[in-house]
Protein backbone atom coordinates (compact mmCIF):
# COMPACT_ATOMS: atom_id res chain seq x y z
CA UNK A 1 0.00 0.00 0.00
CA UNK A 2 1.38 3.40 -0.97
CA UNK A 3 2.56 5.80 2.15
CA UNK A 4 -0.54 7.79 1.28
CA UNK A 5 -2.73 5.48 1.33
CA UNK A 6 -1.76 3.99 4.44
CA UNK A 7 -1.28 7.59 5.73
CA UNK A 8 -5.52 8.14 4.57
CA UNK A 9 -6.28 4.68 6.30
CA UNK A 10 -4.70 5.55 9.28
CA UNK A 11 -6.41 8.96 10.19
CA UNK A 12 -9.95 7.37 9.23
CA UNK A 13 -9.24 4.61 11.83
CA UNK A 14 -8.40 7.17 14.48
CA UNK A 15 -11.50 8.91 13.70
CA UNK A 16 -13.42 6.21 14.20
CA UNK A 17 -11.54 5.40 17.64
CA UNK A 18 -11.70 8.69 18.97
CA UNK A 19 -15.69 9.25 17.95
CA UNK A 20 -16.16 5.54 19.39
CA UNK A 21 -14.56 6.51 22.59
CA UNK A 22 -15.98 9.93 23.13
CA UNK A 23 -19.80 9.16 21.71
CA UNK A 24 -22.85 10.90 23.36
CA UNK A 25 -24.33 9.72 26.29
CA UNK A 26 -27.93 11.41 25.16
CA UNK A 27 -29.98 11.56 21.75
CA UNK A 28 -29.55 15.00 20.36
CA UNK A 29 -33.30 16.53 20.76
CA UNK A 30 -35.21 18.27 17.96
CA UNK A 31 -35.15 17.89 14.18
CA UNK A 32 -33.48 14.65 14.02
CA UNK A 33 -35.47 12.80 16.19
CA UNK A 34 -38.74 14.50 14.42
CA UNK A 35 -37.59 12.94 11.08
CA UNK A 36 -36.82 9.38 12.77
CA UNK A 37 -40.55 9.15 14.11
CA UNK A 38 -41.46 8.72 10.55
CA UNK A 39 -38.34 6.71 9.54
CA UNK A 40 -39.80 4.42 12.47
CA UNK A 41 -43.44 4.27 11.81
CA UNK A 42 -42.21 2.98 7.75
CA UNK A 43 -40.24 0.37 9.25
CA UNK A 44 -42.83 -0.69 11.40
CA UNK A 45 -46.03 -0.28 9.94
CA UNK A 46 -45.20 0.60 6.33
CA UNK A 47 -46.49 4.08 6.66
CA UNK A 48 -45.02 7.29 5.70
CA UNK A 49 -47.05 9.82 7.69
CA UNK A 50 -46.68 10.92 11.25
CA UNK A 51 -49.51 10.14 13.56
CA UNK A 52 -51.66 13.00 13.92
CA UNK A 53 -51.42 12.88 17.70
CA UNK A 54 -47.66 12.98 17.87
CA UNK A 55 -47.78 15.84 16.04
CA UNK A 56 -49.73 17.34 18.28
CA UNK A 57 -47.32 16.56 20.71
CA UNK A 58 -44.40 18.24 18.84
CA UNK A 59 -44.93 22.07 19.65
CA UNK A 60 -47.25 24.55 17.85
CA UNK A 61 -48.59 23.34 14.04
CA UNK A 62 -46.07 23.22 11.65
CA UNK A 63 -42.91 23.50 14.13
CA UNK A 64 -41.50 20.55 13.63
CA UNK A 65 -44.28 18.91 10.95
CA UNK A 66 -46.72 20.00 8.30
CA UNK A 67 -50.47 19.29 8.10
CA UNK A 68 -51.23 19.12 4.20
CA UNK A 69 -54.70 19.66 3.09
CA UNK A 70 -55.73 16.31 3.57
CA UNK A 71 -55.28 16.77 7.44
CA UNK A 72 -51.60 14.63 7.38
CA UNK A 73 -48.24 15.34 8.95
CA UNK A 74 -45.15 14.89 7.73
CA UNK A 75 -41.82 16.11 8.99
CA UNK A 76 -40.94 20.08 7.01
CA UNK A 77 -37.97 18.90 5.89
CA UNK A 78 -36.39 16.73 3.07
CA UNK A 79 -37.40 13.35 2.06
CA UNK A 80 -33.50 12.49 2.42
CA UNK A 81 -33.36 12.97 6.29
CA UNK A 82 -36.34 10.36 6.74
CA UNK A 83 -35.02 7.82 4.37
CA UNK A 84 -31.03 8.15 5.95
CA UNK A 85 -31.92 6.64 9.07
CA UNK A 86 -33.34 3.48 7.81
CA UNK A 87 -29.70 1.27 8.05
CA UNK A 88 -29.21 2.17 11.75
CA UNK A 89 -32.62 1.97 13.11
CA UNK A 90 -33.97 -1.11 11.26
CA UNK A 91 -30.26 -2.82 12.07
CA UNK A 92 -31.01 -2.20 15.87
CA UNK A 93 -34.70 -3.77 15.21
CA UNK A 94 -32.66 -6.55 13.85
CA UNK A 95 -30.43 -6.65 16.05
CA UNK A 96 -32.30 -5.98 19.15
CA UNK A 97 -35.79 -6.06 18.31
CA UNK A 98 -36.72 -2.86 20.02
CA UNK A 99 -37.58 -0.14 18.03
CA UNK A 100 -40.75 2.17 18.98
CA UNK A 101 -41.07 5.92 19.60
CA UNK A 102 -40.35 5.39 22.93
CA UNK A 103 -36.97 3.21 22.25
CA UNK A 104 -32.98 4.43 23.23
CA UNK A 105 -32.01 4.09 19.74
CA UNK A 106 -28.59 6.42 20.90
CA UNK A 107 -26.15 3.63 20.39
CA UNK A 108 -27.25 2.64 16.66
CA UNK A 109 -27.09 6.41 15.64
CA UNK A 110 -24.15 6.90 17.25
CA UNK A 111 -22.44 4.16 15.46
CA UNK A 112 -24.22 5.54 12.20
CA UNK A 113 -22.77 9.03 13.14
CA UNK A 114 -19.11 7.00 13.63
CA UNK A 115 -19.58 5.98 9.97
CA UNK A 116 -20.09 9.42 8.51
CA UNK A 117 -17.77 10.23 10.36
CA UNK A 118 -14.99 7.95 9.18
CA UNK A 119 -16.69 8.88 5.31
CA UNK A 120 -15.84 12.39 6.30
CA UNK A 121 -12.05 12.06 7.37
CA UNK A 122 -11.75 10.10 4.39
CA UNK A 123 -12.77 12.95 1.65
CA UNK A 124 -11.20 15.45 4.22
CA UNK A 125 -7.77 13.65 3.47
CA UNK A 126 -8.38 13.07 -0.08
CA UNK A 127 -8.91 16.69 -0.43
CA UNK A 128 -5.83 17.48 1.29
CA UNK A 129 -3.82 15.20 -0.63
CA UNK A 130 -4.35 17.32 -3.54
CA UNK A 131 -2.84 20.41 -2.14
CA UNK A 132 0.12 18.61 -0.27
CA UNK A 133 2.32 15.37 -0.44
CA UNK A 134 3.08 15.18 3.50
CA UNK A 135 1.30 12.77 6.01
CA UNK A 136 1.90 14.59 8.49
CA UNK A 137 0.38 17.92 7.25
CA UNK A 138 -2.85 16.39 5.94
CA UNK A 139 -3.12 14.91 9.51
CA UNK A 140 -2.75 18.54 11.24
CA UNK A 141 -5.52 19.45 8.63
CA UNK A 142 -8.00 16.57 9.22
CA UNK A 143 -7.34 16.50 13.38
CA UNK A 144 -7.51 20.64 13.34
CA UNK A 145 -10.88 20.78 11.47
CA UNK A 146 -12.83 18.02 13.01
CA UNK A 147 -11.57 18.45 16.60
CA UNK A 148 -10.40 21.73 17.23
CA UNK A 149 -13.29 23.03 15.87
CA UNK A 150 -17.18 23.03 16.90
CA UNK A 151 -17.72 20.38 14.57
CA UNK A 152 -16.70 17.95 16.74
CA UNK A 153 -20.24 18.68 18.39
CA UNK A 154 -21.96 17.62 15.02
CA UNK A 155 -20.13 14.72 14.71
CA UNK A 156 -21.69 13.63 18.08
CA UNK A 157 -24.97 15.09 17.85
CA UNK A 158 -26.87 12.70 15.50
CA UNK A 159 -29.08 15.34 13.40
CA UNK A 160 -28.59 16.95 9.97
CA UNK A 161 -25.38 18.48 10.08
CA UNK A 162 -23.02 15.45 10.10
CA UNK A 163 -24.11 14.25 6.54
CA UNK A 164 -25.28 18.24 4.72
CA UNK A 165 -21.10 18.57 5.48
CA UNK A 166 -20.12 14.62 3.93
CA UNK A 167 -22.17 15.57 1.24
CA UNK A 168 -21.04 18.44 0.21
CA UNK A 169 -17.16 17.42 0.67
CA UNK A 170 -18.22 14.41 -1.57
CA UNK A 171 -19.62 16.63 -4.04
CA UNK A 172 -16.51 18.86 -4.29
CA UNK A 173 -13.75 16.24 -4.66
CA UNK A 174 -15.47 14.08 -7.19
CA UNK A 175 -16.41 17.64 -8.95
CA UNK A 176 -13.44 18.82 -9.23
CA UNK A 177 -11.45 15.06 -9.77
CA UNK A 178 -13.85 14.99 -12.75
CA UNK A 179 -12.80 18.45 -14.12
CA UNK A 180 -9.55 17.50 -13.97
CA UNK A 181 -9.55 14.04 -16.06
CA UNK A 182 -8.47 13.33 -18.96
CA UNK A 183 -9.66 9.54 -18.82
CA UNK A 184 -13.34 9.23 -20.10
CA UNK A 185 -14.30 6.33 -17.81
CA UNK A 186 -13.03 7.62 -15.04
CA UNK A 187 -14.44 11.43 -15.29
CA UNK A 188 -18.02 9.72 -16.32
CA UNK A 189 -17.87 8.15 -12.79
CA UNK A 190 -17.15 11.32 -10.97
CA UNK A 191 -19.69 13.29 -12.56
CA UNK A 192 -22.07 10.62 -11.83
CA UNK A 193 -20.92 10.59 -7.64
CA UNK A 194 -21.11 14.32 -7.89
CA UNK A 195 -24.11 14.77 -9.37
CA UNK A 196 -25.47 11.90 -6.50
CA UNK A 197 -24.22 13.68 -4.05
CA UNK A 198 -25.19 17.45 -4.97
CA UNK A 199 -28.93 15.57 -5.27
CA UNK A 200 -28.65 13.90 -1.77
CA UNK A 201 -27.96 17.56 -0.33
CA UNK A 202 -31.04 18.99 -2.12
CA UNK A 203 -33.09 16.00 -1.27
CA UNK A 204 -31.77 16.75 2.67
CA UNK A 205 -32.43 21.04 2.47
CA UNK A 206 -34.29 22.98 -0.04
CA UNK A 207 -31.73 25.70 0.82
CA UNK A 208 -28.80 24.07 -0.82
CA UNK A 209 -30.57 24.00 -4.38
CA UNK A 210 -28.92 27.64 -4.85
CA UNK A 211 -25.85 25.18 -5.23
CA UNK A 212 -27.31 23.93 -8.30
CA UNK A 213 -26.96 26.84 -11.06
CA UNK A 214 -23.49 27.92 -9.44
CA UNK A 215 -22.45 23.46 -9.89
CA UNK A 216 -24.18 23.97 -13.48
CA UNK A 217 -22.37 26.92 -14.58
CA UNK A 218 -19.06 25.61 -14.05
CA UNK A 219 -20.19 22.34 -15.55
CA UNK A 220 -21.43 24.13 -18.87
CA UNK A 221 -18.15 26.52 -18.43
CA UNK A 222 -15.88 23.31 -18.39
CA UNK A 223 -17.41 21.76 -21.58
CA UNK A 224 -17.27 24.41 -23.92
CA UNK A 225 -13.62 24.30 -23.22
CA UNK A 226 -13.00 20.84 -23.51
CA UNK A 227 -12.63 19.36 -26.77
CA UNK A 228 -12.80 15.23 -24.57
CA UNK A 229 -16.29 14.99 -23.30
CA UNK A 230 -19.24 14.24 -25.81
CA UNK A 231 -22.50 15.53 -25.49
CA UNK A 232 -24.17 12.16 -24.61
CA UNK A 233 -21.50 11.94 -21.38
CA UNK A 234 -22.32 15.00 -19.82
CA UNK A 235 -26.51 14.18 -20.31
CA UNK A 236 -25.85 10.51 -19.28
CA UNK A 237 -23.46 11.39 -16.29
CA UNK A 238 -24.16 14.64 -14.98
CA UNK A 239 -27.76 16.22 -16.63
CA UNK A 240 -29.92 13.24 -16.13
CA UNK A 241 -28.67 12.07 -12.21
CA UNK A 242 -29.75 16.04 -11.52
CA UNK A 243 -32.89 16.52 -13.30
CA UNK A 244 -34.13 12.70 -11.64
CA UNK A 245 -33.24 14.61 -8.19
CA UNK A 246 -34.88 17.44 -8.79
CA UNK A 247 -37.98 16.20 -9.88
CA UNK A 248 -38.33 13.76 -7.33
CA UNK A 249 -37.93 16.68 -4.68
CA UNK A 250 -40.54 18.27 -6.56
CA UNK A 251 -42.46 15.21 -6.49
CA UNK A 252 -41.68 14.67 -2.87
CA UNK A 253 -42.89 18.62 -2.13
CA UNK A 254 -46.58 17.95 -3.91
CA UNK A 255 -47.01 14.66 -2.25
CA UNK A 256 -46.51 16.06 1.42
CA UNK A 257 -46.85 19.98 0.74
CA UNK A 258 -49.21 20.45 -1.37
CA UNK A 259 -47.32 22.17 -3.98
CA UNK A 260 -44.08 21.54 -5.76
CA UNK A 261 -42.23 24.96 -5.02
CA UNK A 262 -43.24 24.41 -0.61
CA UNK A 263 -40.64 23.59 1.05
CA UNK A 264 -43.02 22.91 4.30
CA UNK A 265 -41.00 25.33 6.21
CA UNK A 266 -43.78 28.13 6.12
CA UNK A 267 -46.32 26.90 8.32
CA UNK A 268 -45.14 27.70 11.72
CA UNK A 269 -45.92 31.23 12.36
CA UNK A 270 -42.23 32.01 13.55
CA UNK A 271 -40.82 31.11 10.20
CA UNK A 272 -44.34 32.55 8.30
CA UNK A 273 -41.06 35.29 6.78
CA UNK A 274 -38.63 33.34 7.01
CA UNK A 275 -36.25 36.20 5.24
CA UNK A 276 -35.72 39.87 5.53
CA UNK A 277 -34.17 42.39 3.46
CA UNK A 278 -31.98 43.25 6.38
CA UNK A 279 -28.87 41.08 6.00
CA UNK A 280 -26.20 43.21 8.25
CA UNK A 281 -27.10 41.74 11.69
CA UNK A 282 -26.56 38.42 10.20
CA UNK A 283 -23.40 39.17 8.26
CA UNK A 284 -21.96 40.46 11.61
CA UNK A 285 -22.86 38.41 13.69
CA UNK A 286 -21.32 35.54 11.36
CA UNK A 287 -17.80 37.10 11.64
CA UNK A 288 -17.37 38.47 15.07
CA UNK A 289 -20.31 37.83 17.39
CA UNK A 290 -19.24 34.99 20.14
CA UNK A 291 -22.01 32.70 19.55
CA UNK A 292 -21.88 32.94 16.16
CA UNK A 293 -18.46 33.90 14.31
CA UNK A 294 -17.14 31.13 11.74
CA UNK A 295 -13.54 32.64 13.31
CA UNK A 296 -14.52 31.69 16.65
CA UNK A 297 -15.80 28.37 16.47
CA UNK A 298 -13.80 27.47 13.04
CA UNK A 299 -10.35 28.89 13.84
CA UNK A 300 -9.20 26.27 11.16
CA UNK A 301 -10.36 29.11 8.61
CA UNK A 302 -8.52 31.69 10.56
CA UNK A 303 -4.84 30.24 9.25
CA UNK A 304 -6.34 30.00 5.86
CA UNK A 305 -6.68 32.86 4.96
CA UNK A 306 -2.91 32.80 4.72
CA UNK A 307 -3.07 29.98 2.16
CA UNK A 308 -5.45 31.23 0.25
CA UNK A 309 -3.17 33.16 -2.43
CA UNK A 310 -1.24 29.95 -2.77
CA UNK A 311 -4.45 27.72 -3.55
CA UNK A 312 -5.36 30.45 -5.64
CA UNK A 313 -2.69 30.88 -7.94
CA UNK A 314 -2.12 26.78 -7.97
CA UNK A 315 -6.14 25.78 -8.20
CA UNK A 316 -7.63 28.70 -9.60
CA UNK A 317 -11.12 26.64 -10.78
CA UNK A 318 -11.19 25.00 -7.82
CA UNK A 319 -11.32 28.33 -5.86
CA UNK A 320 -13.67 29.72 -7.78
CA UNK A 321 -16.19 27.08 -7.16
CA UNK A 322 -15.45 27.22 -3.62
CA UNK A 323 -15.82 31.08 -3.06
CA UNK A 324 -19.27 31.12 -4.80
CA UNK A 325 -20.76 28.35 -2.83
CA UNK A 326 -19.14 29.96 0.18
CA UNK A 327 -20.77 33.67 -0.67
CA UNK A 328 -23.72 32.11 -1.78
CA UNK A 329 -24.87 30.19 1.39
CA UNK A 330 -23.44 33.07 3.57
CA UNK A 331 -25.46 35.95 1.94
CA UNK A 332 -28.16 33.51 2.02
CA UNK A 333 -27.87 32.10 5.42
CA UNK A 334 -27.15 36.21 6.76
CA UNK A 335 -30.83 37.01 4.92
CA UNK A 336 -32.58 34.44 7.56
CA UNK A 337 -34.27 35.93 10.23
CA UNK A 338 -33.26 33.28 12.42
CA UNK A 339 -29.52 33.33 11.02
CA UNK A 340 -28.11 31.57 13.98
CA UNK A 341 -30.04 28.50 13.47
CA UNK A 342 -31.17 28.36 16.94
CA UNK A 343 -31.52 26.30 19.39
CA UNK A 344 -28.12 25.01 18.47
CA UNK A 345 -23.88 25.25 19.11
CA UNK A 346 -22.22 27.62 16.84
CA UNK A 347 -23.05 28.94 12.94
CA UNK A 348 -24.34 25.69 12.20
CA UNK A 349 -25.69 26.56 9.08
CA UNK A 350 -22.34 27.37 7.17
CA UNK A 351 -21.23 24.01 8.45
CA UNK A 352 -20.71 22.08 5.26
CA UNK A 353 -18.89 25.38 3.52
CA UNK A 354 -16.31 25.76 6.11
CA UNK A 355 -14.50 23.02 5.55
CA UNK A 356 -14.15 23.83 2.42
CA UNK A 357 -12.78 27.52 2.68
CA UNK A 358 -10.68 26.02 5.22
CA UNK A 359 -8.20 23.77 2.52
CA UNK A 360 -5.85 26.50 2.33
CA UNK A 361 -4.88 25.87 5.62
CA UNK A 362 -3.13 22.86 3.82
CA UNK A 363 -0.74 25.86 2.19
CA UNK A 364 -0.39 27.53 5.44
CA UNK A 365 0.81 24.52 7.90
CA UNK A 366 3.52 23.49 4.39
CA UNK A 367 4.66 26.54 4.24
CA UNK A 368 5.50 27.03 7.94
CA UNK A 369 6.97 23.51 8.02
CA UNK A 370 9.60 24.98 6.06
CA UNK A 371 10.06 28.43 7.04
CA UNK A 372 13.76 29.17 6.62
CA UNK A 373 14.03 31.44 9.75
CA UNK A 374 14.09 29.71 13.42
CA UNK A 375 12.56 32.48 14.99
CA UNK A 376 9.82 33.07 13.12
CA UNK A 377 8.83 29.43 12.41
CA UNK A 378 8.77 28.68 16.15
CA UNK A 379 6.63 31.65 16.91
CA UNK A 380 3.83 30.89 14.07
CA UNK A 381 3.81 27.30 15.65
CA UNK A 382 3.44 28.28 18.98
CA UNK A 383 0.30 30.43 17.84
CA UNK A 384 -0.92 27.92 15.88
CA UNK A 385 -0.55 25.66 18.69
CA UNK A 386 -2.25 27.56 21.43
CA UNK A 387 -5.00 28.53 19.21
CA UNK A 388 -5.97 25.08 17.91
CA UNK A 389 -5.26 23.91 21.72
CA UNK A 390 -7.67 26.14 23.32
CA UNK A 391 -10.45 25.83 20.76
CA UNK A 392 -9.94 22.26 21.60
CA UNK A 393 -10.26 22.41 25.19
CA UNK A 394 -13.90 24.31 24.55
CA UNK A 395 -14.93 21.88 22.50
CA UNK A 396 -14.43 19.28 25.05
CA UNK A 397 -16.20 21.41 27.58
CA UNK A 398 -18.83 21.58 25.22
CA UNK A 399 -19.55 17.87 24.26
CA UNK A 400 -18.56 17.33 27.71
CA UNK A 401 -22.48 18.29 29.22
CA UNK A 402 -25.54 17.64 28.20
CA UNK A 403 -26.11 19.37 24.15
CA UNK A 404 -28.62 21.54 25.32
CA UNK A 405 -27.13 22.60 28.63
CA UNK A 406 -26.63 26.33 27.61
CA UNK A 407 -30.14 26.92 26.79
CA UNK A 408 -30.93 25.30 30.47
CA UNK A 409 -28.88 28.32 31.71
CA UNK A 410 -30.61 30.58 29.73
CA UNK A 411 -34.32 29.09 31.11
CA UNK A 412 -33.42 29.61 34.82
CA UNK A 413 -31.84 33.14 34.21
CA UNK A 414 -34.67 34.38 32.13
CA UNK A 415 -35.55 38.03 33.58
CA UNK A 416 -32.18 38.41 35.55
CA UNK A 417 -30.17 41.02 32.87
CA UNK A 418 -26.94 40.23 34.83
CA UNK A 419 -26.99 36.34 35.02
CA UNK A 420 -28.25 36.44 31.25
CA UNK A 421 -25.23 39.06 30.08
CA UNK A 422 -22.83 36.60 31.51
CA UNK A 423 -24.12 33.87 28.79
CA UNK A 424 -23.29 35.94 26.20
CA UNK A 425 -20.29 33.71 25.58
CA UNK A 426 -18.85 31.13 23.57
CA UNK A 427 -20.86 27.78 25.24
CA UNK A 428 -17.51 26.70 25.52
CA UNK A 429 -16.74 29.32 28.45
CA UNK A 430 -19.63 28.42 30.25
CA UNK A 431 -18.91 24.78 30.72
CA UNK A 432 -15.64 25.27 30.91
CA UNK A 433 -16.40 27.79 33.59
CA UNK A 434 -18.98 25.53 34.97
CA UNK A 435 -17.35 22.50 35.26
CA UNK A 436 -14.33 24.08 36.87
CA UNK A 437 -16.89 25.37 39.88
CA UNK A 438 -17.61 22.10 40.21
CA UNK A 439 -14.71 20.86 40.80
CA UNK A 440 -13.79 23.65 42.65
CA UNK A 441 -11.63 25.79 41.09
CA UNK A 442 -12.48 30.00 41.49
CA UNK A 443 -14.56 30.07 38.62
CA UNK A 444 -16.34 33.26 37.00
CA UNK A 445 -19.45 30.78 36.34
CA UNK A 446 -20.03 31.07 40.48
CA UNK A 447 -19.03 34.96 40.55
CA UNK A 448 -20.94 36.18 37.65
CA UNK A 449 -23.94 33.67 37.40
CA UNK A 450 -24.69 31.77 40.41
CA UNK A 451 -24.47 34.85 42.57
CA UNK A 452 -27.00 37.00 40.63
CA UNK A 453 -29.80 34.67 40.95
CA UNK A 454 -32.57 35.06 43.12
CA UNK A 455 -33.73 32.10 45.31
CA UNK A 456 -35.65 30.80 43.04
CA UNK A 457 -33.46 30.55 40.51
CA UNK A 458 -31.23 29.20 42.87
CA UNK A 459 -33.18 26.61 43.19
CA UNK A 460 -33.66 25.68 39.70
CA UNK A 461 -29.87 25.51 39.23
CA UNK A 462 -29.38 23.17 41.97
CA UNK A 463 -31.74 20.73 39.94
CA UNK A 464 -30.32 21.51 37.17
CA UNK A 465 -26.75 20.47 38.66
CA UNK A 466 -28.05 17.49 40.27
CA UNK A 467 -29.77 16.26 37.09
CA UNK A 468 -26.51 16.66 34.60
CA UNK A 469 -23.79 14.48 34.44
CA UNK A 470 -21.25 14.27 31.67
CA UNK A 471 -22.86 13.42 28.00
CA UNK A 472 -20.44 10.41 26.95
CA UNK A 473 -21.44 7.46 26.41
CA UNK A 474 -18.98 5.07 28.62
CA UNK A 475 -19.43 7.76 31.83
CA UNK A 476 -23.12 7.36 31.54
CA UNK A 477 -25.12 5.14 34.45
CA UNK A 478 -27.32 2.69 32.59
Amino acid sequence: MPVASKGTVAIVLSVAVINFVTMPAEEYAGDGVAVRIETIGLINAGRWIVPPEIAHEWGKRGQYFYENANGAFYPKYGILNTLIYLPPLWGQKIATGNLSLYSDNTVSLNLFNIVLSCATAGYLALLARRSTTSNLTMSIFVCASLYGTFWWNYLRAQTFEIYLTLFLLGFYYHFVSALNSDQRSLRNRQFLLAATYLGSLCLSKTVFVIFLPIAMAFFAFHRSRSQNQSFGDAFVFWWVPLLLFIGLLLATNWFKFGSPFSSGYTQWSEESHPFTINIWPGIVGLIVSKQGSVFLHFPVLIFAVVGWPMFFKSHPREAHLIVAFAAALFLVTSAFTNWKGESCYGPRYLLPVLPLISIPFVYFVDRLRHLGTKALKWLLRGVLFVSLAYSMVLQIAVNSLPFFFWYDLLTIAEQNVPASNYLDAHFGTINLDFVGGEIGWSSRFHNNFVNELDPDQFVKLEGLRMETTPNYFWLANR
